[in-house]
């Protein structure tokens, strides 16, 4: 698919399957507690030289370990998918009859998209093949857009927030460093 928008018609049926993310796959979780084991050995190369007293250091300990202990149970608290994300799987036919393969994540309402519905694909950002930012379901081939089915993000919320915290102590370690 290239970058601009692709329209055609569903051609056969709409596969909606649960999405689901491996138990083990938490990247903000891993980010942001090797970013605390970072800082925490930064903030103690830098006590053991004398640079910074007891309290300092406590902190420099304590602060990152909570930071990793509230990643922690936010993760456990909320799933990584929220809940009502499906993964929908589709081909589009074009006017030119090239079939185009579709995949979208989203938690819109299961009825947004039938088979022979005309529709314009808007591609994601990313390169890979047949994953679309936006779907637009059309009146006519040509018409007015009825609704539009909105992809919704990789990474959940609790994720992308783990790992912004470990660019952040990160960005803690590397002012400590560079300040000894």
């Amino acid at each position: 698919m290239t970058d601009a928008p692709v329209a055609g018609v569903v051609a056969g049926q709409v596969r909606i399957t649960a999405a689901t993310v491996p138990s083990g796959s938490a990247p903000g979780l891993v980010a942001v507690s090797a970013a605390a084991l970072i800082c925490i050995a930064a903030w103690t190369g830098r006590a053991l030289t004398g640079a910074v007293g007891a309290g300092a250091l406590t902190a420099a300990i304590v602060v990152p370990l909570v930071l990793v202990a509230v990643v922690a149970v936010a993760h456990r608290r909320f799933p990584a998918t929220g809940g009502a994300d499906a993964v929908w799987e589709f081909t589009v036919r074009t006017a030119e009859g090239a079939p185009v393969p579709v995949s979208l994540r989203t938690g819109a309402p299961r009825d947004s998209l039938r088979p022979r519905d005309p529709v314009r694909l808007v591609p994601a950002r990313s390169g890979r093949r047949g994953a679309v930012r936006v779907v637009e379901v059309l009146a006519t081939p040509e018409g007015p857009v009825l609704h539009r089915i909105v992809a919704g993000p990789t990474l959940s919320p609790v994720q992308r927030s783990g790992l912004l915290l470990a660019v952040l102590l990160l960005l803690a370690t590397a002012a400590t460093l560079l300040t000894a």
